[in-house]
């Protein structure tokens, strides 16, 4: 009787110290932990790590709830997360400031101190409004263009994807891409998480209007996503697998016809250790692995969020050798 006691009041101890949140179950398999922010007839916004995404209802299987005091851990979870690594991103830029002190007292000083270098402005993004030839409705993208972009070259386009629809942002944190890589990256101002038809006139609207606008290579496209827009990576990728080379998947995988596997698009698959969504990318994984197509997978530290800028680098330079 003692022995079944302490075990019952150390199962309470666990509880208690964990915190949980709440879950939205979609019918398409995966799932998203987050705080639901609002609720309608129509659809549910939760507020996850990297913003608010919105679920109609039809896509819905289920919802667990968890308490007020529960979000409130999760809420102050994210926080000390968010704080550790921004305090860690500071001790590495001091650490690396400290080593190029050192080389640079190692260096024999020149005998002319050359002129100071102005810093270098982060280039802007041009944001396109376009006329989708399904509707009379007006589409917007984001556009980095290459460093040295120039009319008579042929560019890779690299189509990125947020779930809620920001455009910019997601274009920004593929920025390595154009430069480094010579890539026009576009990102979608009005793909965000919901019913398919309005992403596919979307995604056709820029897929005709871009070739129009930018000189492009259009048997090297790519896409690239975190959650419901790496799902529209693969929307897009499999509706033209034959200008689509590779896809970067972030924390989550297929789009809503799980059957079919692309063998002939290199996959990228990032997702992180915290992810809810972390089995199903495994199981994506080993059907790829399975059907013998190029297909990579990186686990990193953090939850249903975007990778750091080394492995999103790490990702483009990978899906551009395959």
């Amino acid at each position: 009787m003692i022995k079944r006691i302490g075990i019952i009041f150390l199962f309470m101890l666990l509880i208690q110290g964990t915190s949980f949140a709440d879950v939205i179950h979609l019918k398409s398999g995966g799932s998203t932990e987050g705080i639901i922010e609002t609720e309608t007839d129509d659809s549910v916004t939760v507020v996850v790590k990297v913003g608010k995404l919105t679920y109609p209802k039809a896509l819905i299987e289920s919802i667990s709830k968890a308490s007020g005091e529960e979000n409130a851990k999760l809420k102050k979870k994210w926080e000390e997360q968010k704080q550790q690594r921004e305090s860690e991103q500071e001790e590495q830029r001091k650490f690396a400031a400290e080593q190029e002190a050192k080389e640079a007292v190692k260096e024999k000083p020149p005998a002319e101190k050359p002129p100071e270098k102005k810093p270098q402005e982060e280039k802007p993004l041009k944001l396109i409004d376009t006329i989708s030839f399904y509707d009379r409705f007006t589409y917007r993208y984001a556009v980095r263009l290459p460093p040295n972009y120039n009319s008579k070259t042929k560019y890779p386009v690299l189509f990125s994807f947020d779930p809620g629809g920001n455009g910019e942002d997601a274009a920004k944190r593929f920025a390595y891409a154009a430069d480094n890589l010579g890539w026009i990256v576009v990102g979608s101002l009005d793909t965000r998480n919901g019913p398919w038809p309005p992403i596919r006139r979307a995604q056709e609207a820029m897929l005709k209007d871009i070739p129009k606008r930018f000189s492009v290579n259009e048997k090297r496209f790519y896409a690239a996503g975190l959650s419901g827009g790496a799902r529209m990576s693969f929307y897009i990728a499999r509706n033209h697998s034959d200008q689509f080379k590779g896809v970067i998947a972030c924390g989550a995988g297929l789009d809503d016809k799980k059957e079919g596997i692309i063998r002939n698009v290199a996959a990228y698959l990032c997702v992180g250790k915290n992810d809810s969504n972390l089995g199903e990318i495994q199981e994506l994984y080993n059907k790829l692995d399975m059907a013998h197509a190029k297909v990579y997978k990186n686990e990193f530290d953090g939850g249903h969020e975007w990778p750091s800028p080394e492995i999103i680098s790490q990702a483009l330079d990978w899906i551009a050798k395959q």
